[in-house]
């Protein structure tokens, strides 16, 4: 009796171990049948082609930097500088991302998903010098990070660890924020017919008087760190005349390490909105409210409140003076 247990066991485990054994060499419980989705090496990209039902984006390499080869009919200008971080992370993701068993290989399934030539959600272009490298159409969401994608030419769907979110089709979100931001440190910020806030000997001075040093470095942080939101939506003037602008609010004249340039703020007061031109980036770009109101410093709250205090108390000495020499005279 032991004798039959024992060949039954013995063969059971035979058993285990050859369907483990087909199961590894199939590639089926892990990451053995993995491969890369897309072949292509980042630093070669030349040009990543974005587009959707809303709108179409294009963004070309441009040295090191990335620019905006604006395909849709929004209104920002072309050739506007892109955020290079963003566009270089997305392309690492991309070319690591991994597709190791597709859900489904049928047209009808393809045409469900929303992943065929006629009907996607998104559709990637990636080109390097010698043209495109990888074609990606991405469909519907399976979960939460994950998209149903297909390379263009080929069968087989996939659910990837990636987000239609990842790749939007609105320009702005591909622009460089940082783009009307003053370039290292500056040196004298004016705002014409109202102040004018620089460094002299390592001390600001405004108007030509000691400046409180705290809230002149917190000014020209509005500068350095300026930030826009995006350009103006469709209708606006783009060029920044006419009524959708806004009135001009203010000009300064901002010197920084690339010398002086000129940022003209207007305001909408209807909507409370802020927009901004420079003479360095063609186009209007909005910005924040509360940074726009900021830039408008009142020259009283930069001045040094040692300044301040020593003229009241200057004030105060002569008024006393100018009262004892009444009374002597009377």
């Amino acid at each position: 009796m032991s004798g039959r247990i024992g060949l039954l066991g013995g063969l059971l485990a035979a058993q285990v171990v050859i369907i483990a054994g087909l199961l590894l060499a199939s590639g089926v419980g892990s990451d053995a049948g993995a491969s890369q989705l897309l072949s292509f090496d980042p630093a070669n990209v030349t040009k990543l082609g974005v587009s959707g039902e809303e709108g179409a984006v294009q963004l070309v390499r441009d040295g090191e930097d990335w620019r905006l080869a604006q395909e849709s009919e929004q209104d920002a200008p072309d050739g506007l500088p892109a955020d290079g971080g963003k566009i270089s992370d997305l392309l690492a993701d991309l070319s690591n991302l991994d597709a190791p068993w597709p859900v489904a290989t049928s047209d009808d399934s393809a045409e469900r998903f929303e992943v065929t030539e006629d009907s996607h959600q998104r559709r990637l272009i990636i080109e390097d010098e010698d043209g495109p490298v990888a074609d990606l159409l991405l469909g519907t969401s399976p979960g939460y990070r994950r998209v149903h994608a297909r390379v263009s030419g080929e069968s087989e769907v996939y659910s990837i660890d990636f987000s239609n979110f990842e790749v939007p089709t609105d320009a702005d979100q591909w622009l460089d924020k940082a783009l009307l931001a003053a370039q290292g440190e500056v040196s004298s910020v004016v705002l014409e017919d109202a102040w004018r806030l620089e460094r002299s000997d390592g001390e600001w001075q405004i108007d030509g008087a000691p400046a409180d040093a705290e809230a002149a470095n917190d000014l020209v942080r509005r500068f350095t760190s300026l930030r826009v939101l995006g350009t103006p939506d469709e209708g606006d003037n783009a060029d920044g005349a006419g009524d959708a602008a806004g009135e001009p609010a203010g000009v300064f004249l901002v010197t920084d390490e690339d010398g002086e340039h000129r940022l003209t703020l207007f305001h909408q007061a209807e909507e409370d909105d802020y927009s901004l031109m420079s003479d360095r980036v063609a186009g209007r770009f909005e910005v924040a409210t509360y940074i726009a109101e900021q830039m408008l410093s009142d020259p009283a709250d930069l001045q040094s409140k040692d300044g301040v205090a020593e003229d009241a108390a200057e004030a105060e000495d002569n008024m006393l003076e100018e009262g004892a020499a009444s009374d002597q005279e009377s």
